[in-house]
Formats: C-alpha cells, sequence, structure tokens
C-alpha cells in the first residue's frame, strides 16, 4: 500500500513539472487621454501638438516599461465646457491613466478640477496661463509648456542689461498671455532702472496695426512686441513699413516669429529678437535629430514650437512611466515620481519640475536670421534653468496679485 502511495506521489509531481506554467496574464494597454484642437482656428496649432507627442511614442513603438500604450485624442473644441465633456469622457469611459495636451488657457482651468476630482494626472502641453500653476495650482497637474510672466521676466532682464535699453513701449495683444508677459517685463525692467513710458494694448482680433504704429512714442529705446499668431506678420509688416525696424530694436514674445510663420514673415522680421524656450536651429544633437524626424512625418522645412515642446512632454511621461515599472495605477506613486522625473537633454534642452507642477527650463533669445534661402530663429543667449517665479521667494511671490492689465501699474506713460 505504502508503494503504491509513493508511485503515486512521485507520478503527481512528474505531471506538475512536465505541464508547462499557465502564461501569467498580460497587463492592459497604459490608457493616455489627449486634448488639442482638432477644427476650427486653432487647428494646425492641435495638429503640430499631436504629430511632436505622437512622434515620440513611435519612436518607442508604442511600448513602455513592458506595456503597450493606446493614445486616445480628443478635440479640445472652441469653449471651456466642451474640453470638460472630453476630460469626463476620457477619465469615465475610456478609463484612461493619464490626460496630457490642451491649448487654450481657459480650457485648462476647466479642465483641472475635473482630474483633480478623479485623481487622474494632469500634464498640460501648451496653456500657459500663470495661475495654472500658481495661485490655483492643483495636486495632479503638471505643466510643460511656459508661463507669460516667466517669459517676461526674461524678456525685461535682457532687455535692460544686454539691450541697453532704459525707456521701453508695448504693443500687447489685450488678453491674459499679452497682460502676463508685459506684467512680468515691466516688473524686472523697473526693478531693474528701466521705464515702460507706454502700453498699447490692442484687441486679439485686430487686423490693422498701423494706426497703432503710428502712436509708439518716438523716444523708446526699444518695442517690447506680444502680438503672436498671423496677427504678428501684419504687425511686424506695418513696423517694417514705418521704418520702425530701422530705427529701433523689437523684442517679441517667441510664437511672434514661430518657425511656421517665417515664410510667410520672409525679410521683413530680419533682425527682429524674440525669447521662447525652443529654436529650430538649436544646435544640439538632441534637436536636429528631432528636427530631422519630424520633418519626415510633415513634410515641412518649417517645425512649429508645439510639435517640439509635445514631444519633450512625451518623452518625461514616458520616463515616469519606465521608473514605475509600468504601475500607473498605483496613482498616487505614479503622480509623485511624474513630478520628480527629470530629462538631462531633449530637443529644447533639460526638463524638471517644481514643487508647483511647472517646469524648470532653458529660455533662449533668438533673432530673425537668413541662411540661404531659409529663414531661422537663431538663438543668440540662453537662460539657463529659469523658474516660473525668476529670481523672487516662491512664497512672497504667491502673495502678490497676478499680472494683469493695469499690474504693475504703468507710471511712466
Amino acid at each position: 500500500m505504502k508503494k503504491h502511495l509513493v508511485l503515486a506521489l512521485v507520478a503527481l509531481v512528474a505531471a506538475v513539472v512536465l505541464v508547462p506554467a499557465a502564461p501569467a496574464a498580460e497587463k492592459p494597454p497604459i490608457k493616455i487621454g489627449f486634448i488639442a484642437p482638432k477644427t476650427g482656428n486653432f487647428a494646425q496649432f492641435g495638429l503640430d501638438m499631436l504629430n511632436g507627442f505622437k512622434l515620440y511614442l513611435s519612436e518607442i513603438d508604442y511600448m513602455i516599461a513592458g506595456r503597450k500604450v493606446e493614445l486616445i485624442e480628443e478635440d479640445e473644441g472652441a469653449t471651456p465646457a466642451n474640453a470638460v465633456t472630453k476630460a469626463r469622457k476620457l477619465i469615465e469611459h475610456d478609463k484612461v491613466q493619464l490626460m496630457g495636451g490642451l491649448l487654450m488657457a481657459a480650457a485648462a482651468y476647466a479642465v483641472a478640477p475635473v482630474v483633480q476630482e478623479a485623481g487622474v494626472p494632469l500634464v498640460i502641453t501648451v496653456a500657459a496661463s500663470d495661475d495654472l500653476t500658481q495661485r490655483k495650482a492643483s495636486k495632479y497637474l503638471a505643466r510643460v509648456s511656459l508661463t507669460g510672466g516667466e517669459h517676461g521676466h526674461v524678456a525685461g532682464d535682457y532687455a535692460y542689461r544686454k539691450l541697453g535699453w532704459r525707456k521701453v513701449a508695448v504693443i500687447a495683444m489685450d488678453y491674459g498671455w499679452g497682460h502676463e508677459v508685459t506684467g512680468g517685463f515691466q516688473r524686472v525692467f523697473e526693478e531693474l532702472g528701466g521705464q515702460v513710458i507706454q502700453k498699447i494694448w490692442t484687441p486679439v482680433i485686430t487686423t490693422d496695426f498701423g494706426p497703432y504704429v503710428a502712436s509708439l512714442k518716438p523716444e523708446a529705446d526699444g518695442i517690447l512686441d506680444v502680438v503672436t499668431g498671423a496677427a504678428s506678420i501684419r504687425l511686424i509688416g506695418e513696423l517694417r513699413k514705418a521704418g520702425v525696424l530701422d530705427k529701433k530694436k523689437v523684442l517679441a514674445a517667441g510664437t511672434a516669429t514661430d518657425e511656421t510663420l517665417l515664410t510667410a514673415l520672409g525679410d521683413t522680421a530680419l533682425g527682429v529678437l524674440t525669447f521662447l524656450p525652443w529654436s529650430q536651429a538649436l544646435d544640439t544633437p538632441e534637436n536636429k535629430r528631432f528636427v530631422e524626424r519630424i520633418k519626415q512625418v510633415t513634410k515641412k522645412d518649417y517645425v512649429g514650437f508645439s510639435g517640439a515642446i509635445n514631444y519633450g512632454a512625451a518623452m518625461w511621461i514616458a520616463e515616469a512611466i519606465r521608473q514605475v515599472g509600468g504601475d500607473v495605477e498605483n496613482k498616487e506613486k505614479f503622480f509623485q515620481t511624474l513630478r520628480a522625473t527629470e530629462i538631462k537633454s531633449s530637443p529644447r534642452g533639460p526638463i524638471k519640475i517644481d514643487k508647483y507642477g511647472h517646469i524648470i527650463q532653458n529660455i533662449y533669445i533668438r533673432r530673425v536670421d537668413k541662411v540661404g534661402n531659409l529663414y531661422q530663429n537663431t538663438v543668440i543667449e540662453t537662460y539657463p534653468s529659469v523658474s516660473q517665479f525668476w529670481k523672487y521667494n516662491p512664497e512672497e511671490y504667491l502673495k502678490q496679485p497676478i499680472y494683469s492689465r493695469d499690474n504693475p501699474p504703468c507710471r511712466h506713460c
């Protein structure tokens, strides 16, 4: 009897050893929701955002830490309410583990509390309003683009210290971005000893800049230009026509000479200075490689700023996922890791996030030049590791009101 029992046990053990183990259950895809304009006036901008983000994912075959990545695209639309509807759909129906994108500041402000409530990390890749990562910062939000204020700070420092300006006239679009860039510029410039002697606010729908250019005060040493998009082509054209660009330097918010506008601007913009965290002409191996790859995708000579920063955003998100071994379901651990993740080199330079959720980044001073038959934003100065708070104490900075149309007041106008 004992002999039979022993033989039975031996047979059982052999069977267990010989039968192959069932494969471990394959983890489901990591779902990333991406909200960007796909229709309407900003559709091309949204396409650039997606092209950059998807380019990096394609380079890693949509695979991170052994898990496939599923990118679910939604149209931001023209209203914040539409963006909120799409965000809820991505969270409740698609069950995304992370959300990215967003162009318009109003849409980002509206979506932020939705992701906060759901505990889903949101990585803003374009929307630039200062308070998204300042007085209205939220736990699950991080931003890898820019703010108007931080760019204004850099421009104010450069204008005073490097250009030698002491009196400045400002012409800016009359909305949040224009107010914040101007406010940051004025604060730093006047603290250094300069004076903003004129502020001209132009409606966003302005088509004729002639009267505004004619009213610029001649005693200004230089012009701060915070008009972007297609309107920039018209404004720079009027500045050239009126002879302003032949007499004074113009320092413009970076996308005023975005690479996608350079062909239309042509010789008119030669010599215009801008400030932005990227340039197609940035001479680094990472940027050269990115530019070559994105040109293959778009079949165009010029690459938009939004494509470059979204490529970097995808790099940064992927690195955070790798660091948690793909365990994005652990929301707290994943978001803490996301905030702590650093990229030493990307097409734009290093990427690091401050404790309020905003990127610490290089900002480049660029000059429009013509090289051969093509135009470029040549990098002539680098401000490394710029904080959204400039050189101010963050806690003290946040006690001050946000930059606005009348803050700081124009005491020298």
